[in-house]
């Protein structure tokens, strides 16, 4: 059985900037949520200050689980957005 990796590219607004919102009614700092995403903090800060250029999809579901949120739902809408 052969398999084929896909992977998809799409921009979500103000995603960054969301985690943050959301991590500081939470009461959490950054170090917090970085440890539990599994991450560093400076790539945390690097995804909330939104300079990184891109997310994957693996460090996107760790914060979400982290946060104890749905941010897939972000993705869908940003996909639906895409192709309409």
């Amino acid at each position: 059985m052969k398999f084929m990796l896909v992977t998809l590219s799409v921009e979500i607004p103000n995603l960054g900037n969301r985690i943050k919102q959301i991590r500081e009614e939470k009461k959490m700092t950054p170090t917090q949520l970085a440890a539990l995403a599994g991450m560093s903090t400076a790539n945390l800060y690097r995804i909330e200050s939104e300079t990184t250029k891109s997310v994957p999809r693996e460090t996107l579901k760790a914060i979400s689980e982290a946060l104890e949120i749905d941010l897939d739902q972000d993705v869908k809408t940003a996909l639906l957005k895409e192709a309409g």
